[in-house]
């Protein structure tokens, strides 16, 4: 599963273990509230075992985690 984590502290895409969107959102949601935005991505990682991979402009996210706004959503391409 591809995340891309969309950040006023630099856009991320993740690698790791498929989540459906309901588990996605209850993950976000529970980790933003004992972490930072800035310490999301690191925090996330260790926790759900994903891992940062390259980030490229044109590659197909399976969901956004929009920081700036708490937002997790499918993207439709």
């Amino acid at each position: 599963m591809i995340l891309f984590v969309e950040s006023v502290y630099g856009d991320t895409m993740l690698h790791g273990n498929r989540f459906e969107g309901k588990e996605l959102r209850q993950a976000v949601k529970q980790l933003l509230n004992v972490v930072s935005e800035e310490e999301f991505v690191s925090a996330f990682c260790m926790r759900y075992q994903y891992s940062v991979v390259p980030y490229d402009p044109n590659a197909k996210a399976d969901y956004v985690i929009d920081l700036d706004t708490h937002w997790v959503y499918k993207p439709i391409y």
